[in-house]
């Protein structure tokens, strides 16, 4: 098996992540944090085992990196398996990895500035992990955001501690369940823990900004007005999250699944803006039935959006790794970098116009421009902002 890996190493080779564009440099660090509130769902059966996460946060910095870049996973012998049960592929194919680079260090200094750094919080898909959307973080981050995403354990495609604990995925429905209904009391369930999982992850920034001297944060950021975003069950999870915190105050969605959204949720809709981005076509219709819901529902300013063409795994990093993923047909027809790169404008719009309060939002100038962007519905109406 190590000759094979080392023979695909040379026909698939990976990219390392490309290089932001903005003028900061990337910072990171982790966070193991335990939710003493909250009791342990997924393990129904330990009475004394609570909530606990893995954090990872991105930084603007103005300091020039001058160590090895951050790599794109830890736990290399432990991640890897499980990541290619994820992306369904062999092993053996995605052992080299190692060699994607990030553009994140370690131990930068935070940037100084005037006044406080937003807030942004990426939730993976279900089955996914914290660093699936790096690229598109550290170009957030560059442009002075600060983004915090979490390993949701259980539902994360593994979850491991610096003590080496870790906790596998388990978030598969009943084996042989036939009972609908209890189906998606099961996914109401792990909604509600995402959903806690990300106000945690806000309380706890709270108190680094507030409370402890040392921490990097302190005094630096600004927690009152934060963006959400993310990808398939992140997606559901960013807009329940955003129904609930009232410190969020803008969302957006990757491929949301938005099968498994509460009834009210649904039929009260979001007060606050809205972006949905995601491929043409669900196999269930009732995910996209529960998007338009969702969509006319909402008073706040709403946009469903499409990339033709697009798949599911083309909302991650997974396609800039390499052209291989388009000819094992686990990503859609656009040019990994195209999609990049207009994913990425929609994104640092849409947050600099309702977090920063610094730029127009104008997702109709950007389909005039891309051939596969296309908005679908909009209910832009409700702007407030008369930046």
């Amino acid at each position: 098996m190590m000759g094979c890996s080392s023979v695909v190493k040379k026909i698939i080779p990976l990219n390392s992540l490309p290089k932001p564009s903005g003028e900061f440099a990337v910072g990171t660090v982790q966070f193991h944090w335990e939710d003493s509130s909250r009791k342990e769902w997924f393990s129904k059966e330990d009475t004394t085992d609570f909530r606990e996460i893995m954090v990872q946060i991105w930084y603007p910095s103005d300091e020039t990196p001058s160590g090895s870049a951050n790599p794109y996973m830890d736990y290399l012998d432990l991640r890897v398996p499980e990541f290619s049960k994820q992306v369904e592929l062999p092993v053996f194919m995605i052992k080299h990895i190692s060699d994607i680079s990030t553009q994140s260090y370690p131990q930068l200094r935070m940037a100084e500035s005037t006044s406080k750094f937003p807030v942004l919080i990426f939730s993976h898909g279900l089955g996914g992990m914290r660093v699936q959307n790096t690229a598109y973080i550290e170009e957030l981050v560059s442009h002075g955001f600060v983004v915090a995403a979490m390993d949701h354990s259980y539902d994360a495609n593994i979850t491991i501690f610096p003590n080496g604990h870790k906790k596998l995925y388990d978030s598969n429905l009943p084996k042989g369940l036939k009972d609908e209904t209890v189906g998606f009391s099961i996914r109401y369930k792990q909604l509600d823990i995402r959903t806690k999982d990300v106000s945690f992850v806000l309380d706890e920034l709270e108190k680094q900004v507030s409370d402890d001297p040392n921490s990097i944060f302190f005094q630096k950021l600004h927690l009152g007005n934060v963006g959400i975003f993310g990808h398939s069950f992140g997606g559901a999870t960013s807009v329940s999250a955003a129904f609930h915190d009232s410190r969020i105050s803008a969302c957006l969605s990757l491929d949301g699944w938005f099968e498994i959204l509460p009834r009210n949720i649904l039929t009260e809709g979001l007060t606050k803006p809205f972006f949905h981005l995601g491929q043409e076509k669900w196999k269930k219709p009732l995910n996209y039935k529960n998007r338009d819901q969702l969509a006319a529902n909402s008073t706040g300013p709403t946009w469903v959006t499409t990339f033709l063409g697009s798949k599911h795994f083309d909302y991650m990093d997974l396609p800039l790794f390499t052209k291989w993923t388009k000819k094992l047909n686990l990503t859609g027809t656009i040019e990994p970098f195209d999609f990049y790169h207009t994913l990425n404008e929609i994104q640092l719009t849409f947050f600099n116009h309702y977090i920063k309060e610094t730029q127009s939002f104008q997702p109709e100038l950007i389909e005039q421009k891309s051939p596969f962007f296309k908005i679908e519905k909009s209910n832009p109406n409700q702007e407030q902002s008369n930046l």
